[in-house]
Protein backbone atom coordinates (compact mmCIF):
# COMPACT_ATOMS: atom_id res chain seq x y z
CA UNK A 1 0.00 0.00 0.00
CA UNK A 2 1.40 3.38 -1.34
CA UNK A 3 2.50 5.88 2.00
CA UNK A 4 0.57 8.68 1.79
CA UNK A 5 1.26 10.94 4.27
CA UNK A 6 3.46 13.67 5.06
CA UNK A 7 4.27 14.66 8.35
CA UNK A 8 5.68 17.82 10.13
CA UNK A 9 8.00 17.19 13.02
CA UNK A 10 7.39 18.70 16.13
CA UNK A 11 5.44 21.81 15.64
CA UNK A 12 4.11 23.86 13.06
CA UNK A 13 4.69 27.40 12.24
CA UNK A 14 1.61 29.01 12.82
CA UNK A 15 2.26 31.54 9.43
CA UNK A 16 3.17 28.55 7.11
CA UNK A 17 0.79 26.89 5.10
CA UNK A 18 2.47 23.37 4.68
CA UNK A 19 -0.79 21.33 5.77
CA UNK A 20 -2.28 22.75 2.38
CA UNK A 21 1.12 22.43 0.52
CA UNK A 22 1.07 19.14 1.32
CA UNK A 23 -2.23 18.63 -0.23
CA UNK A 24 -1.62 20.17 -3.65
CA UNK A 25 1.27 17.92 -4.03
CA UNK A 26 -1.79 15.01 -3.45
CA UNK A 27 -1.00 14.20 -0.11
CA UNK A 28 -2.61 13.98 3.19
CA UNK A 29 -1.24 15.88 6.09
CA UNK A 30 0.04 14.80 9.62
CA UNK A 31 2.03 15.94 12.44
CA UNK A 32 3.85 13.88 14.66
CA UNK A 33 3.77 16.46 17.86
CA UNK A 34 5.93 17.49 20.55
CA UNK A 35 3.36 15.90 23.53
CA UNK A 36 4.33 18.87 25.53
CA UNK A 37 2.63 21.21 23.04
CA UNK A 38 -0.89 21.92 22.21
CA UNK A 39 -2.10 22.23 18.77
CA UNK A 40 -4.31 25.17 17.68
CA UNK A 41 -5.92 23.82 14.92
CA UNK A 42 -5.81 20.44 14.80
CA UNK A 43 -8.61 20.49 12.05
CA UNK A 44 -5.60 21.02 9.90
CA UNK A 45 -4.54 17.33 9.68
CA UNK A 46 -5.33 13.97 8.66
CA UNK A 47 -3.12 12.38 11.41
CA UNK A 48 -1.98 13.00 14.70
CA UNK A 49 0.77 11.46 16.84
CA UNK A 50 2.01 12.91 19.60
CA UNK A 51 5.64 11.86 20.39
CA UNK A 52 7.83 12.05 23.31
CA UNK A 53 10.87 14.00 21.95
CA UNK A 54 12.71 13.98 25.04
CA UNK A 55 13.24 10.07 24.53
CA UNK A 56 13.18 9.52 21.03
CA UNK A 57 15.14 6.37 20.96
CA UNK A 58 12.31 3.99 22.61
CA UNK A 59 9.58 5.92 21.07
CA UNK A 60 11.16 4.98 17.16
CA UNK A 61 9.66 1.40 18.61
CA UNK A 62 6.14 2.42 19.15
CA UNK A 63 5.68 4.56 16.09
CA UNK A 64 6.70 1.41 14.08
CA UNK A 65 3.79 -0.35 15.78
CA UNK A 66 1.54 2.88 14.74
CA UNK A 67 1.07 2.33 11.01
CA UNK A 68 1.80 5.85 10.27
CA UNK A 69 2.17 5.51 6.41
CA UNK A 70 5.05 7.82 6.21
CA UNK A 71 5.43 9.43 2.76
CA UNK A 72 7.85 12.37 3.56
CA UNK A 73 9.10 14.72 6.80
CA UNK A 74 8.92 18.22 7.00
CA UNK A 75 10.49 20.55 10.17
CA UNK A 76 10.32 24.16 10.86
CA UNK A 77 11.80 24.59 13.51
CA UNK A 78 15.74 23.97 14.33
CA UNK A 79 15.15 22.32 17.72
CA UNK A 80 13.57 19.45 15.87
CA UNK A 81 16.16 18.89 13.07
CA UNK A 82 17.91 16.55 14.29
CA UNK A 83 14.64 14.21 15.76
CA UNK A 84 13.71 14.69 11.66
CA UNK A 85 16.84 13.28 10.78
CA UNK A 86 16.26 9.96 12.95
CA UNK A 87 12.53 9.51 12.17
CA UNK A 88 13.47 10.03 8.31
CA UNK A 89 16.07 7.51 9.14
CA UNK A 90 13.90 5.31 10.65
CA UNK A 91 11.27 5.10 8.37
CA UNK A 92 13.22 5.32 4.97
CA UNK A 93 12.47 8.35 3.89
CA UNK A 94 14.39 11.50 2.18
CA UNK A 95 15.91 13.21 4.91
CA UNK A 96 19.31 14.48 6.17
CA UNK A 97 22.17 12.09 7.71
CA UNK A 98 21.92 12.14 11.54
CA UNK A 99 25.69 13.21 11.04
CA UNK A 100 24.51 16.01 9.15
CA UNK A 101 21.44 17.28 11.09
CA UNK A 102 24.13 17.74 14.41
CA UNK A 103 26.58 19.42 12.17
CA UNK A 104 23.72 21.58 11.24
CA UNK A 105 21.96 22.64 14.53
CA UNK A 106 24.90 22.91 16.87
CA UNK A 107 27.33 25.88 16.13
CA UNK A 108 30.77 24.45 17.62
CA UNK A 109 30.58 21.42 15.44
CA UNK A 110 29.90 23.91 12.32
CA UNK A 111 32.10 25.96 12.69
CA UNK A 112 34.42 23.05 12.64
CA UNK A 113 33.11 22.07 9.76
CA UNK A 114 33.28 25.01 7.93
CA UNK A 115 37.04 25.41 8.98
CA UNK A 116 37.73 22.35 7.78
CA UNK A 117 36.35 22.50 4.44
CA UNK A 118 38.50 25.90 4.16
CA UNK A 119 39.16 28.08 6.77
CA UNK A 120 39.03 31.65 4.70
CA UNK A 121 35.27 31.02 5.19
CA UNK A 122 34.38 31.56 8.57
CA UNK A 123 36.02 32.99 12.09
CA UNK A 124 37.96 30.94 14.70
CA UNK A 125 36.24 29.98 17.53
CA UNK A 126 36.66 27.80 20.37
CA UNK A 127 34.28 26.08 23.33
CA UNK A 128 34.02 27.79 26.16
CA UNK A 129 32.54 26.55 30.12
CA UNK A 130 33.38 29.43 32.40
CA UNK A 131 35.42 32.68 32.32
CA UNK A 132 38.54 31.72 32.67
CA UNK A 133 38.27 29.62 29.39
CA UNK A 134 36.70 32.66 27.33
CA UNK A 135 39.79 34.30 29.19
CA UNK A 136 42.24 32.20 27.86
CA UNK A 137 40.94 32.66 23.84
CA UNK A 138 40.80 36.17 24.55
CA UNK A 139 44.72 36.54 25.29
CA UNK A 140 45.42 35.29 21.42
CA UNK A 141 42.27 36.84 19.66
CA UNK A 142 41.21 40.86 19.16
CA UNK A 143 38.24 42.33 21.29
CA UNK A 144 35.06 42.87 20.26
CA UNK A 145 34.67 39.02 20.53
CA UNK A 146 31.19 36.63 20.27
CA UNK A 147 29.12 34.83 22.82
CA UNK A 148 26.96 32.49 21.41
CA UNK A 149 25.11 29.59 22.63
CA UNK A 150 25.80 26.60 20.33
CA UNK A 151 22.15 25.38 19.75
CA UNK A 152 19.67 28.35 20.10
CA UNK A 153 18.50 30.80 17.10
CA UNK A 154 17.39 34.09 16.44
CA UNK A 155 20.06 35.84 18.29
CA UNK A 156 19.33 34.30 21.84
CA UNK A 157 21.96 34.95 24.66
CA UNK A 158 24.35 35.97 21.20
CA UNK A 159 26.90 39.08 22.95
CA UNK A 160 29.72 40.79 21.81
CA UNK A 161 32.33 41.61 23.87
CA UNK A 162 34.24 44.98 23.68
CA UNK A 163 36.68 44.45 26.56
CA UNK A 164 38.01 42.15 29.37
CA UNK A 165 35.26 43.28 31.85
CA UNK A 166 32.65 43.27 29.33
CA UNK A 167 33.45 39.85 28.46
CA UNK A 168 33.60 38.79 32.50
CA UNK A 169 30.78 40.36 33.13
CA UNK A 170 28.90 38.93 29.61
CA UNK A 171 29.97 35.50 29.83
CA UNK A 172 29.14 35.06 33.38
CA UNK A 173 25.72 36.00 32.94
CA UNK A 174 25.10 33.45 29.93
CA UNK A 175 26.42 30.72 32.19
CA UNK A 176 23.94 31.76 34.48
CA UNK A 177 21.01 32.13 31.71
CA UNK A 178 21.51 29.31 29.46
CA UNK A 179 20.38 26.55 31.18
CA UNK A 180 16.80 27.94 31.74
CA UNK A 181 16.68 28.84 27.69
CA UNK A 182 17.16 25.17 26.73
CA UNK A 183 14.29 24.12 28.86
CA UNK A 184 12.20 26.96 27.65
CA UNK A 185 12.89 26.32 23.71
CA UNK A 186 12.96 22.43 24.47
CA UNK A 187 16.41 22.15 23.13
CA UNK A 188 16.22 18.20 23.05
CA UNK A 189 19.11 15.88 23.56
CA UNK A 190 21.97 18.50 23.68
CA UNK A 191 23.92 19.79 26.92
CA UNK A 192 23.85 24.04 26.97
CA UNK A 193 27.11 24.87 25.74
CA UNK A 194 28.61 28.23 24.66
CA UNK A 195 31.27 29.39 21.83
CA UNK A 196 33.77 32.29 21.55
CA UNK A 197 34.38 33.50 18.52
CA UNK A 198 36.09 36.11 16.43
CA UNK A 199 33.71 39.19 15.49
CA UNK A 200 33.23 39.63 11.56
CA UNK A 201 33.35 43.47 10.41
CA UNK A 202 31.23 43.88 7.50
CA UNK A 203 27.14 43.22 6.28
CA UNK A 204 25.04 40.48 6.77
CA UNK A 205 22.92 39.22 3.94
CA UNK A 206 21.34 35.42 4.02
CA UNK A 207 20.65 32.79 0.70
CA UNK A 208 17.72 30.70 0.05
CA UNK A 209 18.72 27.12 -1.15
CA UNK A 210 17.32 23.72 -1.30
CA UNK A 211 19.81 20.91 -1.30
CA UNK A 212 18.39 17.77 -3.43
CA UNK A 213 19.22 14.08 -2.76
CA UNK A 214 22.30 14.03 -4.22
CA UNK A 215 23.76 17.02 -1.99
CA UNK A 216 23.08 19.55 -4.95
CA UNK A 217 21.83 23.31 -3.64
CA UNK A 218 19.03 25.05 -5.75
CA UNK A 219 19.63 28.84 -5.06
CA UNK A 220 16.49 31.19 -4.86
CA UNK A 221 16.93 33.89 -6.92
CA UNK A 222 17.78 37.10 -4.83
CA UNK A 223 20.05 38.01 -1.77
CA UNK A 224 18.25 38.96 1.40
CA UNK A 225 20.41 42.20 2.93
CA UNK A 226 20.00 42.05 6.85
CA UNK A 227 20.78 44.81 9.23
CA UNK A 228 21.84 44.03 12.29
CA UNK A 229 21.32 45.82 15.97
CA UNK A 230 24.94 47.93 16.14
CA UNK A 231 23.94 49.64 12.40
CA UNK A 232 20.69 51.10 14.41
CA UNK A 233 23.15 51.83 17.68
CA UNK A 234 21.69 49.50 19.87
CA UNK A 235 23.77 47.13 22.48
CA UNK A 236 22.51 44.06 21.36
CA UNK A 237 22.44 41.22 18.52
CA UNK A 238 19.18 40.89 16.68
CA UNK A 239 18.49 40.78 13.17
CA UNK A 240 16.39 44.38 12.53
CA UNK A 241 15.50 43.71 9.14
CA UNK A 242 15.65 41.22 6.16
CA UNK A 243 15.18 42.73 3.00
CA UNK A 244 15.23 41.36 -0.46
CA UNK A 245 16.30 42.04 -2.96
CA UNK A 246 19.96 43.40 -2.21
CA UNK A 247 21.60 44.86 -5.07
CA UNK A 248 25.41 43.57 -5.01
CA UNK A 249 27.77 43.81 -7.62
CA UNK A 250 28.12 40.81 -9.87
CA UNK A 251 31.44 39.47 -8.90
CA UNK A 252 30.70 39.58 -5.25
CA UNK A 253 26.95 37.88 -5.81
CA UNK A 254 28.98 34.96 -7.39
CA UNK A 255 31.46 34.98 -4.39
CA UNK A 256 28.23 34.50 -1.87
CA UNK A 257 26.86 31.83 -3.51
CA UNK A 258 29.96 30.20 -4.17
CA UNK A 259 31.15 30.15 0.29
CA UNK A 260 27.67 29.48 0.99
CA UNK A 261 28.13 26.12 -1.76
CA UNK A 262 31.00 25.38 -0.02
CA UNK A 263 29.19 25.95 3.61
CA UNK A 264 26.28 23.06 2.50
CA UNK A 265 28.87 20.68 1.15
CA UNK A 266 30.48 20.57 4.76
CA UNK A 267 27.67 19.79 6.45
CA UNK A 268 26.89 17.23 4.41
CA UNK A 269 23.45 18.40 3.68
CA UNK A 270 20.74 16.36 1.30
CA UNK A 271 17.24 16.40 0.70
CA UNK A 272 16.83 19.53 3.33
CA UNK A 273 16.20 23.53 3.19
CA UNK A 274 19.43 25.50 3.63
CA UNK A 275 19.07 29.27 5.28
CA UNK A 276 22.32 30.44 4.74
CA UNK A 277 24.02 33.63 6.47
CA UNK A 278 27.12 35.32 5.47
CA UNK A 279 29.06 38.46 5.87
CA UNK A 280 31.36 40.23 3.41
CA UNK A 281 33.53 43.11 4.31
CA UNK A 282 37.60 43.40 4.12
CA UNK A 283 38.06 40.04 5.16
CA UNK A 284 36.16 38.96 2.68
CA UNK A 285 32.77 36.71 2.53
CA UNK A 286 32.32 34.56 5.79
CA UNK A 287 29.90 31.92 6.81
CA UNK A 288 27.71 33.18 10.42
CA UNK A 289 25.77 29.89 10.02
CA UNK A 290 23.42 27.57 7.81
CA UNK A 291 19.89 26.09 9.04
CA UNK A 292 18.83 23.10 8.41
CA UNK A 293 15.25 24.88 7.41
CA UNK A 294 13.66 27.58 5.61
CA UNK A 295 14.98 30.78 7.42
CA UNK A 296 12.75 32.74 9.69
CA UNK A 297 10.03 35.02 7.56
CA UNK A 298 11.21 33.87 4.33
CA UNK A 299 8.39 32.28 3.18
CA UNK A 300 6.25 35.13 3.45
CA UNK A 301 9.20 37.21 2.05
CA UNK A 302 9.53 35.38 -1.34
CA UNK A 303 5.60 34.59 -1.77
CA UNK A 304 5.33 38.57 -1.73
CA UNK A 305 8.52 39.50 -3.44
CA UNK A 306 8.87 36.52 -6.36
CA UNK A 307 5.72 34.55 -5.97
CA UNK A 308 7.35 32.00 -4.59
CA UNK A 309 6.10 28.82 -2.51
CA UNK A 310 9.23 28.23 -0.53
CA UNK A 311 6.99 25.53 1.64
CA UNK A 312 6.04 23.93 -1.06
CA UNK A 313 9.99 23.07 -2.56
CA UNK A 314 10.41 21.52 0.63
CA UNK A 315 7.46 18.84 0.62
CA UNK A 316 8.96 18.75 -3.12
CA UNK A 317 12.20 17.39 -1.11
CA UNK A 318 10.75 15.38 1.32
CA UNK A 319 9.45 12.80 -1.09
CA UNK A 320 12.80 13.04 -3.29
CA UNK A 321 11.25 15.63 -6.07
CA UNK A 322 13.71 18.09 -7.51
CA UNK A 323 12.28 21.99 -6.44
CA UNK A 324 10.73 24.39 -8.76
CA UNK A 325 12.64 27.74 -8.21
CA UNK A 326 10.73 29.93 -11.29
CA UNK A 327 9.97 33.07 -9.37
CA UNK A 328 10.97 36.22 -10.36
CA UNK A 329 10.73 39.54 -9.03
CA UNK A 330 7.58 41.40 -8.22
CA UNK A 331 7.61 44.14 -5.71
CA UNK A 332 10.26 45.08 -2.72
CA UNK A 333 10.05 43.31 0.67
CA UNK A 334 11.27 43.62 4.21
CA UNK A 335 10.43 42.58 7.47
CA UNK A 336 11.49 44.11 10.94
CA UNK A 337 11.68 42.75 14.22
CA UNK A 338 10.87 45.38 17.10
CA UNK A 339 12.76 44.75 20.52
CA UNK A 340 12.83 46.89 23.61
CA UNK A 341 16.39 48.70 24.67
CA UNK A 342 15.82 47.33 28.24
CA UNK A 343 13.31 45.02 30.36
CA UNK A 344 10.71 46.15 31.78
CA UNK A 345 6.41 45.87 31.21
CA UNK A 346 5.51 46.81 28.08
CA UNK A 347 3.20 49.72 27.26
CA UNK A 348 3.49 50.27 23.57
CA UNK A 349 4.90 50.51 20.07
CA UNK A 350 5.45 54.62 19.96
CA UNK A 351 5.94 56.82 16.36
CA UNK A 352 3.70 58.74 13.72
CA UNK A 353 2.51 55.32 11.91
CA UNK A 354 -0.89 53.25 11.26
CA UNK A 355 -0.57 49.85 11.26
CA UNK A 356 -2.66 49.75 8.18
CA UNK A 357 -0.39 51.13 6.01
CA UNK A 358 1.69 48.23 6.56
CA UNK A 359 1.76 44.79 5.07
CA UNK A 360 1.76 43.18 7.83
CA UNK A 361 1.79 44.70 11.78
CA UNK A 362 1.57 42.54 14.61
CA UNK A 363 2.34 43.19 18.21
CA UNK A 364 3.47 39.65 19.84
CA UNK A 365 3.65 40.53 23.64
CA UNK A 366 0.34 41.99 25.66
CA UNK A 367 0.11 45.35 27.49
CA UNK A 368 2.10 45.14 30.55
CA UNK A 369 3.89 41.48 29.70
CA UNK A 370 7.36 41.46 30.66
CA UNK A 371 9.91 42.35 27.63
CA UNK A 372 13.28 43.35 26.51
CA UNK A 373 16.32 42.99 24.62
CA UNK A 374 17.53 39.80 22.75
CA UNK A 375 20.57 39.73 24.68
CA UNK A 376 18.68 39.14 27.68
CA UNK A 377 16.50 35.55 25.94
CA UNK A 378 13.26 38.21 24.84
CA UNK A 379 12.12 37.56 21.50
CA UNK A 380 10.80 41.14 19.31
CA UNK A 381 8.02 42.89 20.81
CA UNK A 382 6.90 43.38 17.26
CA UNK A 383 6.68 42.48 13.74
CA UNK A 384 6.56 44.61 10.44
CA UNK A 385 6.26 43.64 7.00
CA UNK A 386 6.51 46.40 4.47
CA UNK A 387 6.00 45.21 0.63
CA UNK A 388 5.94 47.72 -2.53
CA UNK A 389 6.44 47.63 -6.44
CA UNK A 390 7.99 50.86 -6.74
CA UNK A 391 11.18 51.37 -4.84
CA UNK A 392 10.84 54.77 -3.69
CA UNK A 393 7.83 54.15 -2.19
CA UNK A 394 9.21 50.81 -0.27
CA UNK A 395 12.00 53.35 1.32
CA UNK A 396 9.51 55.41 2.10
CA UNK A 397 7.90 52.90 4.40
CA UNK A 398 10.71 51.56 5.40
CA UNK A 399 12.19 54.69 7.07
CA UNK A 400 8.47 55.03 9.00
CA UNK A 401 9.04 51.45 10.04
CA UNK A 402 12.62 53.37 11.61
CA UNK A 403 11.40 55.60 13.78
CA UNK A 404 9.02 53.26 15.65
CA UNK A 405 10.60 52.21 19.39
CA UNK A 406 8.98 49.57 22.13
CA UNK A 407 7.96 51.52 25.18
CA UNK A 408 7.91 49.94 28.44
CA UNK A 409 7.75 50.47 32.14
CA UNK A 410 10.61 49.51 34.57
Amino acid sequence: MKRDIIYIVGQPDPQSETAQAIRRLGYRSGILLDRQLTLSHPEEYDRIEKVDFSNLTSELERLSHSDLSVAGLVCTYENYVVAKASLADHFGVAGLSVESARLSTDKSLMRRAFLDKNPAISPDFALIDSVDTALAYARTHRYPLIIKPTNLVKSLLVLTCHNEADLVEKVSYALSTIDDLYRKYHIYDRSPQLIIEDFITGQQCSIAAFVDATGVPHFCEGIVGLKNAQEIGRDDNFLYSRTVPLHLPEALTTQLFDVARQGIEALKMTSVPAHVELMYGPDGVKLIEIGARIGGYRPRMYRYSHDLDLTTQEVRLSIGEQPQLTGRLQQHCAVFELFAESEGAFVRVSGDFRPQDFTYYRETVRPEQKTGPAKQGYKAAAIVIVTHEDEEAFASLCQTVDQLRVEVLS
